[in-house]
């Protein structure tokens, strides 16, 4: 039970660090980055909980969600490549500006 504690913990910090990051940063790959996080402390903390309780179905919902995770990934990368091609811009604040000047 100590495992999961410790698996806890850290999906926790993650998830901390993951939100700092989404309230502080203005750029659209630093925000996409620390969502990213956030998910991944999610998946973190259903995975362990379903190890250490023996639970299969936990382990099967973790692995969809990483798998939508990395599609939901190379979309946003995608966007921000795109968006960045048209409008010179990288700061989300900006791309109305951006978008007007044109």
């Amino acid at each position: 039970m100590v495992g999961f504690y410790i698996d806890a913990f850290f999906a926790l910090m993650l998830f901390g660090v993951g939100l700092y990051g989404v309230t502080s940063k203005s750029d659209f790959l630093k925000i996409f980055f620390s969502l990213e996080m956030l998910l991944n402390a999610v998946i973190l903390l259903l995975a362990s909980a379903a190890f250490h309780f023996g639970l299969t179905r936990g382990l099967a919902v973790a692995y969809v969600i990483i798998v939508i995770a990395t599609l939901e990934a190379a979309a946003g990368i995608l966007i921000f490549i795109l968006s960045s091609r048209m409008t010179g811009e990288i700061i989300p604040d900006n791309l109305d500006k951006a978008v007007k000047d044109e």
